[in-house]
């Protein structure tokens, strides 16, 4: 593969207009009865943001990830700064109408309403009336938190309007609750399959509320891309990342992780030890990754939400080692803006 090349910086668009609204309650659909039809342009992947979270940093924006299948693109995850990466990537948040989110913490959604707010400034931009709305999939409360942006957004409609035409917000945003384990969504692009995975789970036991952190595969007619989201361990990951070409995953290289949240934080020990908790059982370390990449046959490990990832690392090597003492093939710690 030809890898690793970072994306020229786009010029940023000026203020326009955009409008995506109306959650409404989806279902997965059904499986495809034929794979995605060929395309003339290879699927690229590309690292949006690979900082973890939630921790503002110089050097990498928050998780989020885009596919570009036949030159349309994807979105996996919104975490802050998206909008900018997006741009940075060729692309304005009005073209991306499919967002797909693993779960609902902050660092993976946080920018969902100004993806709304910037796509529907760029829709009137274009006076696009017939542009099909931005479609939000993810776990329980997507639409809740679609429904919650559009309001947000209606303030500056409400003011916007009173001075230019604009077209409305309503109709042009859609928030899909996805239930459980299966195909969510398909196109003649790609097909989406998710599980749900280990995230929630472990110190405390299963969520309330019903709470999920789902893993993403996309499979399309020339790539199949396996996103790990955050999560610990996982049998149900593994059986999704099963003869996937790529697979990218959360890294978390534990006793670094805690060292720096530590140094950083005045939180009395027993909370530290809940920290640790989270962190030993929730998410995923270098040597755990490369046992799920050999069981799973996966070709390429990309190493993203790279924990701790602080500003000014220069060695990868921390992330890197534990993968591959136990997967024989291509290991790749992430940076923003890096293409696969």
């Amino acid at each position: 593969m030809t890898l690793h090349r970072p994306l020229p910086l786009i010029a940023a668009c000026c203020i326009a207009l955009l409008a995506l609204a109306g959650p409404a309650a989806a279902q997965p659909v059904a499986a495809p009865t034929a794979a995605p039809a060929a395309q003339a342009t290879p699927t690229r992947l590309v690292l949006l943001g690979t900082g973890s979270g939630p921790i503002p940093r110089k050097e990498r924006s928050q998780p989020a990830n885009l596919l570009v299948v036949g030159g349309r693109p994807y979105l996996i995850d919104a975490g802050n700064g998206v909008a900018r990466q997006l741009v940075q990537a060729g692309f304005v948040p009005a073209d991306v109408r499919n967002v797909f989110i693993t779960h609902h913490h902050i660092d993976h959604n946080a920018d969902i309403g100004a993806l709304m707010s910037f796509a529907w400034l760029e829709d009137n931009k274009r006076r696009d009336r017939q542009a099909p709305p931005v479609r939000f999939y993810g776990p329980p409360a997507t639409a809740e938190l679609v429904r919650a942006a559009q309001d947000f957004l209606a303030v500056s409609e409400r003011i916007f309007s009173a001075g230019v035409p604009m077209l409305p917000v309503a109709g042009r945003f859609e928030g899909h609750d996805v239930a459980g384990d299966g195909v969510i969504f398909r196109d003649d692009r790609l097909v989406v399959t998710v599980v749900e995975n280990s995230h929630y789970h472990g110190a405390g036991g299963a969520p309330k509320g019903g709470d999920k952190s789902y893993s993403y595969r996309f499979d399309t007619a020339d790539r199949s891309i396996v996103f790990c989201g955050d999560t610990g361990p996982s049998e149900a990951l593994l059986r999704l990342a099963k003869g996937a070409e790529v697979l990218v995953c959360e890294v978390n290289e534990l006793e670094a992780a805690m060292q720096e949240f530590a140094a950083g934080s005045r939180l009395p020990p027993p909370a530290l030890q809940a920290v640790r908790l989270h962190m030993e059982r929730q998410h995923i370390t270098p040597e755990q990754i490369g046992e799920l990449a050999a069981r799973a046959g996966v070709r390429t490990v990309v190493l993203t939400h790279i924990s701790p990832g602080l500003d000014g690392e220069t060695d990868a090597s921390r992330y890197t080692a534990g993968v591959r003492k136990h997967f024989g093939g291509a290991v790749i710690a992430g940076r923003d803006l890096l293409e696969f």
